[in-house]
């Protein structure tokens, strides 16, 4: 019997095009006239696009294919599973490698025949280069659009709400567009955040002035420097002016409208400013890739406000680099503070040639402790108290170890009862395929006799008991794979531990550190005293 995996996607963006189940009958129509008897696995994606492959049945469908759980594929259409070719050539290498079939119902592709293979291939290069083309054309449009500064979607700028407009075209056909409009708390707020920043010149104070007067995003979070400087970038805050207009000139921008529609009445919308990576990480533009067009909303920040705190961005993004505090801050990573939650850090201080460090609560010393007033903790002694513990762990009385060990004990427990269940299995296995030969034997020497249909189901009966017993087989190595990790995992640990306090010294800063990662999940500090907690 074979087991034959569906897959089907369907996108929730249109109507349009072959609904989920449509496509599973439709596969199961096709395998079941291509073979006797079958077992199904289905996959459903629904509002998936094939361009995005982090889709969560497909990713269960592949590790299921890594795991040999089924020896065909079969999807209705070559662009469900993907869009992309390098994508699609990736997941058919890895189905090859896994002796799986693939089956497209639409295209006839069958991979288990080379030139299945190569029409493959060719068809999802068409999908893809269609695909291109219609983004392309998606693209072009939206450039367009933005040219006439109408905002086009997404997240509105703090300050801001997506408004529809209802208009005319010269058919006198019915159009909508979209305007931002203005939420006068989160403007004046973006008015005083500008201000300040001007005032002190810095992020991390702007940053430290938020906090102490506990202003929020619009999303009741707390500012960050990111998300401060993602409002003081943003041009659809200026005036929209002459001087503005000479600015984004200047940065060889794509301005369509011109320099007379800069009359300060307006602001700014801007587009193509950002891209996505494949791995969905949003990427700034060169200002030279922006489009620049006058926008329906008004401004509130002066064109030479807005660009002086552009000038003093970038002036101290340029400034003195981060300190290198080299092999200070052995516990940097793993203190939190247990006053507020808050990750802790190295503060370097300098007196009389002399390098002292302290650990810092990061909340502290960003809200200039009006959100945590924990104390700082003196980093030498800190670092010294942590390897001193550690050291002093007994192995052999330690209740963590007694712990570790019972586990590890259970674990030897289950792992050999999979070995003799597999050695009675394997005996089986053996058992019915000497049947299967002998019977074969029998068929072969009495061909005529009305016995052959028997003896042929009777191969059947014991090929089915094979199947099972190879699956069976199967789940055993992978239970054993996984329960031998997890004891390695113990042995590994209970040998860093063993070996901590001999090997420690001989260490270098960052061995060190790397065997404190390995050991310890996290270091609280309460003001007072420092607790650990190990890993297991």
């Amino acid at each position: 019997m074979y087991k034959v995996a569906i897959y089907s996607r369907k996108s929730k963006l249109t109507e349009k095009g072959d609904s989920i189940q449509n496509q599973i009958d439709l596969c199961k129509q096709h395998i079941n006239n291509k073979f006797n008897a079958c077992e199904f696995i289905i996959y459903e994606d629904e509002g998936y696009s094939g361009g995005n492959a982090n889709r969560p049945q497909f990713k269960l469908m592949i590790e299921d294919a890594k795991k040999n759980k089924f020896d065909i594929l079969i999807c209705y259409r070559l662009d469900r599973v993907s869009r992309n070719i390098s994508d699609f050539s990736g997941t058919i290498e890895l189905l090859n490698n896994h002796n799986i079939s693939f089956i497209s119902v639409k295209e006839q592709f069958d991979t288990s025949t080379p030139m299945g293979r190569a029409m493959m291939y060719i068809a999802s290069v068409f999908a893809q280069l269609e695909r291109e083309t219609i983004a392309e054309r998606i693209r072009d449009n939206m450039l367009s659009l933005a040219r006439s500064g109408r905002w086009l979607g997404g997240q509105t700028p703090t300050g801001f709400k997506s408004e529809p407009i209802i208009y005319y075209d010269s058919d006198m056909n019915k159009k909508k567009m979209y305007k931002l409009s203005p939420i006068k708390d989160e403007l004046s707020m973006v008015k005083n955040l500008y201000s300040k920043y001007i005032e002190l010149k810095s992020l991390s104070k702007l940053e430290s002035f938020t906090l102490q007067n506990n202003i929020k995003t619009k999303n009741n979070k707390d500012f960050d420097k990111s998300s401060l400087k993602s409002i003081l970038t943003n041009p659809v805050y200026a005036i929209a002016d002459e001087l503005v207009y000479e600015y984004f000139k200047n940065n060889n921008c794509d301005i369509p409208s011109p320099k007379s529609d800069f009359n300060s009445n307006h602001s700014i919308i801007t587009y193509n400013k950002q891209s996505k990576t494949k791995k969905n990480t949003t990427l700034r533009r060169d200002k030279s890739d922006w489009i620049i067009a006058i926008g329906k909303h008004k401004g509130i920040i002066p064109s030479d406000n807005w660009i002086k705190v552009q000038y003093l961005l970038e002036s101290n993004s340029k400034k003195a680099p981060r300190l290198n505090t080299g092999s200070i801050g052995l516990i940097t990573p793993l203190l939190i503070c247990k006053e507020c939650g808050s990750k802790m850090r190295v503060s370097v201080y300098r007196r009389k040639g002399v390098t002292y460090y302290y650990y810092r609560c990061l909340m502290k010393e960003r809200s200039k402790g009006s959100r945590c007033n924990s104390k700082n903790l003196l980093g030498s002694m800190a670092d010294e108290m942590i390897l001193k513990e550690i050291k002093n762990i007994s192995i052999n009385q330690n209740r963590l170890y007694h712990k570790l060990n019972h586990h590890r004990q259970s674990i030897n427990s289950i792992y050999n009862k999979n070995v003799d269940k597999k050695d009675d299995l394997e005996k089986e296995l053996k058992l019915y395929e000497q049947n299967i030969s002998n019977l074969t034997l029998q068929i072969s020497q009495n061909q005529s006799s009305t016995a052959s249909k028997y003896l042929i189901n009777q191969i059947e009966e014991f090929d089915n008991k094979i199947n099972e017993i190879k699956k069976e087989l199967n789940d055993i190595t992978e239970d054993n794979e996984i329960t031998l990790l997890k004891k390695i995992n113990i042995d590994l640990y209970v040998e860093l531990l063993t070996h901590f306090s001999s090997n420690i010294d001989s260490l270098t800063f960052e061995e060190k550190k790397q065997l404190l990662n390995e050991l310890i999940s996290n270091i609280t500090w309460d003001g007072e005293k420092l607790e650990i907690f190990l890993k297991g």
